[in-house]
C-alpha cells in the first residue's frame, strides 16, 4: 500500500489533470509548439494490474538502479550510497519528493504524478569511485504512459557521478529527476536518451549548494517526440555548472531540448554549450535560457547553441537567451550558429568513392565522438559502450 504523502500526491494531480494546459503560451509566432503535445494525448494512461515486469533489453551497462516499465530493482550499487523505493517512503523523506518541481506547472507533470508507478530516492552519503547508474527501461506493447520518479540527495562534501539512461523500447516514458547537491560537493552527471517509435517526457532538475558543481553531458538520439528538459538552479554562493549537450535527428525524428541556468547564488557561474545534428527529414530544436537573478551578483553565464542541417528536409534551429536582473555580472553571453554539409568538401569526398549518405554518417560520427571524448574520465566504461552502440544505431543502418 502507498504511503500517505504519496497518495494524497497523485490525488492532487489528478485534480490538475483536466484543468490545465500543456502549456501557458505559444513558442512562436512561426512554430505553434517546438513539442508536438498532442502525441502524449495518444499515449493511454497506465493500468498497473497490465503493465509486466519486462526485462530490461539494455544490457551494454551495469546499472545500480534499474526500473523496467516502472518496477524498481537493485543492481551493483557502489558503498556509501542508499536506494529506497518511492513506495517504501514515510513522510519524513517523502516531504522531500517533489520539492522543487510544481506539479501544478503543466498538464504533462500532472499527468505524470497522477499516473507515476514507481521510483527511487537516492542518497550518496559518502565519495564514490564508480558511477552509480539508474536504467529506466519502458518495454510495453501498447503506447502507454510509463512515469517514474528519482529524488537524488548528494551530502556535503561528496564527489560522485551520476549516470541516467532513459532507455525506450515501447511505451511511453516519461521521467523526472531532482538532484539535490551538498555543500562543497562536486557531480559528474551523464544523462542518455534513446528515442524508439513513441513520445517521451523528460525534466531533469539540479539545484546546488554553496561552493557545489555540476559536470553535465546529456545526449538525446531520436524518438518521434522527445521533450526533453534539465534545469540548473545555482542558488549556492560559488556554486558552479559545466554543461554539453549534443541531440542527434534521423529518420522522421522530433526533439525538443531545453536547458535552463538559473543563478540565484552570488558569484556562480554556468557555461552551457549544446550541438544538434538533423538529417532525413528530422525537426530538432534547442532552447537555452541563462538567467542572473537580482541577488545573484558578481555571477556568469554562457550558453551556446550551434545545429547541423545535413540535408533538405531536415530543421534545425538554436535559440539561447539571457536574462539579468542586477548590473553586478561578471558576464553574461549567448552564442548561436546553424551549419549546412560544405559543398566543396562533399564533392572532395565523393571523387574519393563516398556517396552523399556516407557523408553526413562520417560528420554524425565525428561529432557524436567529440562528444563521447568530452566525458568525465569516470564514464570511460560508458564511453566505450555508447561508441559501439551509437555506431549501430545512427551509421550502420544507413
Amino acid at each position: 500500500m502507498s504511503a500517505k504523502w504519496l497518495v494524497e500526491l497523485r490525488e492532487r494531480a489528478r485534480e490538475l489533470v483536466p484543468k490545465i494546459p500543456y502549456q501557458q503560451i505559444r513558442d512562436s509566432p512561426s512554430v505553434k509548439y517546438y513539442t508536438d503535445w498532442n502525441a502524449f494525448e495518444r499515449c493511454a494512461d497506465p493500468n498497473p494490474a497490465t503493465i509486466t515486469r519486462a526485462g530490461p533489453v539494455f544490457d551494454l551497462i551495469e546499472p545500480g538502479v534499474a526500473v523496467v516499465n516502472g518496477y524498481l530493482s537493485l543492481g551493483k550499487v557502489p558503498s556509501g550510497v542508499r536506494v529506497l523505493d518511492l513506495e517504501d517512503l514515510g513522510d519524513e523523506y517523502g516531504n522531500l519528493v517533489f520539492k522543487s518541481i510544481d506539479i501544478d506547472e503543466s498538464k504533462a507533470l500532472a499527468r505524470h504524478v497522477a499516473n507515476m508507478l514507481g521510483g527511487a530516492y537516492v542518497e550518496i552519503a559518502e565519495s564514490i569511485d564508480e558511477p552509480l547508474r539508474i536504467i529506466v527501461n519502458t518495454n510495453t506493447n501498447s503506447q502507454v504512459l510509463i512515469p517514474t520518479h528519482y529524488t537524488i540527495a548528494v551530502n556535503d562534501g561528496v564527489r560522485a557521478s551520476l549516470g541516467l539512461y532513459i532507455v525506450n523500447n515501447g511505451g511511453c516514458p516519461s521521467t523526472t529527476a531532482e538532484v539535490y547537491l551538498g555543500r562543497g560537493s562536486l557531480l559528474n552527471l551523464l544523462v542518455i536518451s534513446m528515442g524508439d517509435s513513441t513520445p517521451e517526457f523528460t525534466m531533469l532538475r539540479v539545484i546546488t549548494n554553496e561552493n557545489s558543481s555540476v559536470v553535465a553531458r546529456s545526449l538525446l538520439i531520436g524518438g518521434p517526440m522527445n521533450h526533453h528538459r534539465e534545469d540548473y538552479l545555482l542558488q549556492g554562493v560559488g556554486s558552479r555548472l559545466n554543461h554539453l549537450g549534443l541531440e542527434v535527428g534521423v529518420g522522421s525524428s522530433r526533439i525538443d531540448y531545453q536547458v535552463n541556468a538559473m543563478h540565484l547564488g552570488e558569484g556562480s557561474s554556468s557555461y552551457s554549450r549544446v550541438l544538434g545534428v538533423a538529417r532525413d527529414k528530422s525537426f530538432i530544436i534547442h532552447r537555452a535560457l541563462g538567467r542572473i537573478f537580482e541577488k545573484a551578483r558578481w555571477s556568469d553565464t554562457n550558453v551556446e547553441g550551434k545545429v547541423f542541417v545535413l540535408n533538405e528536409g531536415a530543421y534545425a534551429a538554436s535559440v539561447p537567451v539571457i536574462m539579468v536582473d542586477t548590473g553586478d555580472v561578471n558576464g553574461a553571453r549567448h552564442s548561436a550558429a546553424d551549419a549546412s554539409l560544405d559543398e566543396d568538401q562533399v564533392n572532395y569526398l565523393r571523387l574519393r568513392g563516398f556517396d552523399r549518405d556516407e557523408v553526413m554518417d562520417l560528420l554524425i560520427h565525428e561529432v557524436v565522438s567529440q562528444f563521447l571524448d568530452s566525458l568525465p574520465k569516470e564514464f570511460l566504461v560508458d564511453s566505450e559502450a555508447l561508441r559501439l552502440l551509437l555506431i549501430n544505431k545512427l551509421i550502420m543502418k544507413h
